[in-house]
């Protein structure tokens, strides 16, 4: 929350020296970065301070990486391409969710923020993973779904890759009014949900 790279990355390694997993580290970095979502949700934090604790998670994250992916291609669940949507920076919650689908067997493919509806398609186009994550954390950012949500029919894929949406401006019936294929309120929902849409139910 107070976006000390540091102490985080002194955590993180003494969780690592203690035999805690990447999921159950992540998960202990979690209530912070939401915490930081929050305030600025409320306008207590401004962007730097947003900012500031999304670098220091990612700093923790950037530590557990190798033992994430170390060997987890051969093995991959299933392929997932996410993203903050057009016009949204905002990136902890896509982090976090990002992180926990690795640590639970994904191959992820994060595209970063203020991912234009085109390049979501192309990387569908090129990697055609089984799931297309879309993430907005400002309702101001909604659009930026549905412009991709329409260019996936457009280019005949909407068939041919499930829909995940998440993220503070994400509700149950708006991803159903939509014609998305699932919903998470938080990163441990969208790695269940992700498994959900692979298993076709």
């Amino acid at each position: 929350m107070n976006g000390n790279d540091d102490l985080t990355k002194e955590l993180v390694s003494q969780g690592i020296e203690a035999g805690l997993t990447p999921t159950e580290i992540i998960n202990g970095m979690s209530p912070g970065a939401r915490e930081a979502g929050r305030k600025f949700g409320t306008g207590e934090y401004f962007l730097p301070e947003l900012m500031m604790a999304g670098e220091a998670m990612n700093a923790g994250v950037q530590l557990l990486i190798p033992y994430m992916t170390g060997d987890a291609s051969p093995k991959s669940i299933g392929k997932i391409v996410i993203g903050s949507v057009e016009g949204d920076v905002h990136d902890i919650g896509k982090n976090i969710v990002a992180a926990l689908l690795r640590a639970d067997g994904f191959e992820v493919i994060d595209l970063g923020v203020d991912v234009t509806p085109d390049a979501f398609i192309e990387t569908v186009k090129k990697e055609q993973p089984e799931i297309l994550g879309l993430g907005s954390y400002m309702s101001t950012t909604l659009r930026g779904i549905e412009d991709t949500m329409d260019l996936l029919v457009k280019e005949s894929l909407r068939d041919k890759v499930k829909v995940l949406m998440g993220g503070v401006a994400v509700f149950p019936q708006y991803v159903k009014r939509i014609g998305g294929d699932g919903y998470a309120e938080d990163a441990d929902g969208a790695v269940q949900e992700a498994r959900r849409l692979l298993g076709g139910e």
